[in-house]
């Protein structure tokens, strides 16, 4: 857990996120389930990002999470090059190829009607809790 205030909310929010996705999940609400456990991706990256920028850095990373462009990934995963100096391992390919499934995440799911292959979704919430773990561990 965080020790940041700001950091600790996007991690709770991320565990929440999650735990709602599996829920969804479950009860074969499967685009609903990848919709929620995107965020919960969004939220652990932008905890990684608080505690990495220090509390010098923190109010200027907090306003760059405001607006449409604070859902990207490929952005949110710079900042927290740029903020750790230590990017993610490429030699972990479990990894690797959890943030490859991840990326297939928008914001714009929450307006697909329907549901998507459970396959695909459960495959979907695996990724995110291997990323989960990994940015835990950073915490």
């Amino acid at each position: 857990m965080p020790r940041d205030k700001d950091a600790k909310r996007f991690y709770r929010a991320a565990g929440q996120r999650l735990e709602d996705a599996t829920f969804l999940l479950e009860g074969a609400r499967t685009t609903a389930a990848v919709c929620l456990a995107g965020y919960c991706v969004e939220c652990m990256w932008k905890a990684l990002i608080v505690t990495q920028a220090g509390k010098d850095k923190k109010e200027e990373v907090l306003d760059l999470f405001r607006g449409a462009g604070a859902h990207n990934y490929d952005w949110l995963r710079s900042l927290y090059d740029k903020y750790s100096g230590k990017p993610p391992p490429k030699k972990d390919k479990e990894l690797t190829g959890a943030f490859v499934i991840v990326g297939s995440w928008r914001t714009d799911l929450r307006y697909e009607p329907g549901t998507m292959p459970a396959d695909d979704a459960e495959e979907f919430l695996e990724a995110v809790r291997r990323i989960w773990k990994w940015a835990d561990e950073r915490l």
